[in-house]
């Protein structure tokens, strides 16, 4: 695979030049969104992607991270959203909770979903 890949989720979803739909994405924290297509980071310096009009839902939700330190425990709450597709479904965690409702906004917007 070429250094800069990039390769749908599944085989039959393949759009047409996703390189440039890739340079023209909206950057949201580690995840690319275009007109077409979310691109979600892969192995080294590829992406994988699923077509927008490939997306049947979309569902917001938290996970919390259990971390330590020299003071003692304590839980990290980190936003998450689970982009599910036909055949498989990819979870996104993000950092910031801004973001992730800016990402689930436009992915819930595009895809004309829930």
């Amino acid at each position: 695979m070429a250094l800069w890949g990039y390769r749908p989720v599944r085989p039959e979803f393949a759009i047409e030049d996703p390189k440039r739909d890739f340079r023209s994405a909206q950057i949201i924290e580690q995840y690319h969104l275009s007109d077409k297509a979310l691109y979600i980071p892969d192995k080294g310096f590829s992406w994988k992607y699923i077509p927008l009009d490939r997306i049947r839902g979309v569902i917001p939700g938290r996970d919390t991270r259990d971390e330590q330190s020299f003071m003692g425990g304590y839980h990290i709450d980190i936003p998450m959203i689970r982009v599910i597709y036909e055949g498989g479904a990819e979870v996104l965690t993000l950092e910031g909770t801004r973001q992730a409702e800016e990402l689930f906004g436009r992915l819930k917007k595009d895809y004309g979903g829930i």
